[in-house]
């Protein structure tokens, strides 16, 4: 549901078209996961993985990187492809499937949407904003990966920059489905198990993990409670929005 609301808020507040802002979302997304695996497979290659790591990381890995790599070449094609013209009509001007009744009026809801999905996939279009964007999610990766580290040794547990790195990727994939906020219990149970072969007594693991899960709902739930006031809209309405959403894809 914070993606969908990220794109409606903002979608609100530009008026640039739901499915254009939420694509940029999904992009971001697979560009997140292609960045975590790159490091992921940096460790790997470079010093490799503990013996005592569950066989389970690096399979989910693979897997995750599969996906990614698929996902960010599905949206590259779809976004370099050009839409079917009428002839003499305009280039790019899609054509609009001649079904009768609903068939029809489905028809040109879908290709309306994804029409203007595909607007929010321009980035695939311009090589130097695609490069901007690969550079500053790798930077921000870097700074959590930092954050980690910092958080261990202020528990006396001081750990190599390739255990700050796992945790990292692992704990990321693990609280990406929906789950508590901050993906509490689930990240402490992650950093635990990916800490352990790196000598990190679990208690010291559980405490950093909750100090980093505590410390993204502080300054993060203000943040966006400070966002959502700067654009005029209460969490209320927010929700009714999404809710308005969801009645009118069932519609569809």
């Amino acid at each position: 549901m914070g993606e969908v609301g990220r794109s409606l808020l903002y979608s609100r507040g530009t008026q640039v078209p739901f499915p254009s802002v939420l694509a940029t979302i999904v992009f971001e997304r697979f560009l997140d996961a292609l960045v975590l695996i790159l490091a992921f497979y940096a460790v790997v290659f470079g010093v490799g993985l503990p013996d005592a790591l569950p066989d389970w990381v690096d399979r989910s890995a693979r897997l995750v990187g599969v996906l990614s790599v698929l996902g960010l070449v599905v949206l590259f094609a779809w976004a370099r492809r050009q839409p079917a013209s009428k002839a003499g009509a305009p280039a790019g001007t899609a054509e609009t499937p001649r079904l009768p009744g609903d068939a029809g009026t489905l028809a040109r809801k879908i290709q309306r949407v994804t029409g203007t999905f595909r607007q929010g996939l321009a980035v695939f279009r311009s090589p130097s904003i695609a490069a901007s964007a690969f550079g500053w999610t790798f930077a921000i990766w870097i700074v959590e990966g930092g954050a980690v580290w910092l958080c261990l040794a202020s528990f006396d547990a001081p750990i190599h920059w390739t255990a700050a790195v796992l945790q990292v990727v692992i704990s990321s994939f693990a609280i990406a489905p929906p789950s508590a906020p901050g993906g509490l219990g689930i990240h402490q149970w992650v950093t635990i198990v990916v800490l352990a072969p790196f000598g990190v007594a679990p208690d010291a693991a559980a405490a950093a993990s909750l100090v980093l899960t505590v410390a993204v709902i502080v300054w993060v739930v203000p943040l966006g409670l400070h966002g959502l006031w700067r654009q005029g809209t209460s969490t209320d309405e927010l929700q009714d929005a999404y809710q308005a959403l969801e009645s009118s894809s069932e519609d569809d």
